[in-house]
């Protein structure tokens, strides 16, 4: 009897370690920026939490600077279901849902603040959710921050210094009329091939926040940067649906609420560095200038066009709910 008892207790336990293993998820997690960015040190957060809320059942596994592909590359991968995890910019999720290219629209935002207001309401969440119709789950929005266009040439102070530079865009029709309505001429390119094309000078000039400045080291092969602030740049931290119907509803949650959690730390990590950056780059060489709000000002005119046009691409009412958010959000 004694032994049967025990038979039985092993069996119980073998069963239970062989359920619990079974409950282990694996998930991969791929940035296309360097571990020093904000991106990846919010997916390395973030997995942490998942770890934490779920008691280690599911491991989050972070490949960096564009191990797994690029942005576009990993969001087929999350659409085939190949992939579980990626944050790649809202402009890049326009080539999919055509609703999200209104966020980069040339100086709309005015702060962060702005931003977050609008990206954590009711219109970031109307947003997100047209995302599960085209494979995708959209957990938050992060940030890479207000973009700056750095070259090799000249400082930009007028808008027609802009004139007549190669300048690497984002891979977004957006991106690429923006600086065509400039005078530039834009090569779209991922940025894992950016540094190259600047050190080689297939490309004069790039834009980005001074966090994608710096992790990257453009400052080796850029000698300029100037605040144009032309765009807001918004991450979004998405999910393959293929991966997410498989969970349990408790663990959805779990990977939700770490989301909301990774959010915070993303967005401070980012405004922290962003502001304490420009003094490091001015260190390592780089020179830097101000644009004036006039000057901005000259540029939005210029790209009135450009404004318009995406405007009615994104469509009329998300375009008339995206502004009316703005303005709502900068009501005292």
């Amino acid at each position: 009897m004694k032994k049967t008892w025990k038979l039985a207790l092993l069996a119980a336990t073998l069963a239970a370690s062989a359920l619990a293993g079974a409950q282990e998820i694996k998930a991969r997690f791929g940035t296309s920026l360097p571990d020093s960015h904000p991106q990846t040190l919010g997916a390395r957060k973030f997995a942490e939490l998942v770890g934490t809320k779920t008691a280690g059942r599911i491991k989050v596994a972070v490949y960096s600077a564009g191990q797994l592909g690029s942005d576009l590359q990993m969001q087929a991968a999350l659409q085939g279901g190949t992939q579980e995890f990626t944050a790649p910019s809202t402009a890049t999720l326009a080539g999919l849902v055509k609703e999200f290219g209104v966020i980069g629209l040339p100086f709309s935002f005015a702060n962060e603040k702005e931003a977050d207001a609008v990206l954590d309401g009711p219109f970031g969440k109307k947003l997100l959710a047209r995302l599960p119709e085209r494979g995708l789950v959209g957990l938050a929005f992060w940030e890479n921050g207000f973009r700056n266009v750095t070259n090799s040439k000249r400082p930009i102070v007028h808008a027609e210094d802009i004139a007549g530079l190669k300048i690497r865009t984002m891979q977004n029709n957006l991106y690429i009329d923006m600086f065509g309505g400039l005078g530039a001429n834009a090569v779209p390119m991922s940025v894992t091939e950016l540094f190259t094309a600047l050190e080689s000078r297939a490309v004069d000039a790039q834009e980005n926040p001074y966090t994608v400045v710096h992790a990257q080291k453009f400052y080796d092969v850029q000698k300029y940067l100037s605040t144009t602030g032309h765009a807001y740049d918004a991450l979004a931290l998405i999910v393959s649906k293929k991966f997410w119907d498989k969970l349990s509803a408790s663990d959805q949650k779990a990977v939700q609420d770490a989301a909301l959690e990774a959010t915070a730390y993303e967005r401070q990590t980012s405004r922290e560095l962003n502001a304490r950056l420009r003094k490091e780059l001015t260190q390592l060489g780089m020179q830097i200038n101000d644009v004036s709000p006039q000057e901005r000002s000259r540029m939005r005119d210029k790209l009135q066009p450009v404004i318009t046009k995406y405007t009615a691409g994104a469509g009329e009412e998300t375009a008339r709910e995206f502004f009316t958010a703005i303005d709502q959000a900068r009501k005292p």
